[in-house]
């Protein structure tokens, strides 16, 4: 029963346990967002308000690992999911890994960014 669980063809061992990781920070994260920006930074709403805040660097350091953890548990999931529709073939699979880690890492850079027009 134990090797079913954990077998490559139904997705490993390590993006289960990444899946289960990156929930938890996703929780947390988004925990620590709301705390930040709705107790810790009152004050007027204005787009330079929102520019101060995500200026400073636990704001900034809480967004882009909120960014990360989703960015990876969402492309996990959708991994998950095409593998349970039965991708067969190891070469295959490793492409369509590929694809995710590409789509993954330019959405990752996409995402900072867009947050660094607030650091500089």
């Amino acid at each position: 029963m134990r090797t079913e669980t954990l077998d490559r063809s139904r997705g490993g061992m390590w993006p289960w346990l990444g899946q289960r990781v990156t929930a938890v920070v996703i929780i947390v994260t988004i925990m620590v967002h709301l705390v930040l920006t709705h107790f810790v930074a009152i004050g007027e709403l204005s787009y330079d308000n929102i520019g101060e805040r995500l200026a400073t660097t636990a704001v900034l350091v809480n967004d882009v690992l909120l960014l990360v953890a989703v960015v990876y548990h969402a492309l996990n999931g959708v991994r998950m999911v095409v593998l349970d529709w039965g991708l067969s073939g190891k070469g295959v699979r490793r492409g369509f890994d590929l694809f995710l880690w590409v789509v993954g890492i330019l959405g990752i850079v996409y995402g900072i960014w867009a947050l660094w027009v607030w650091v500089s």
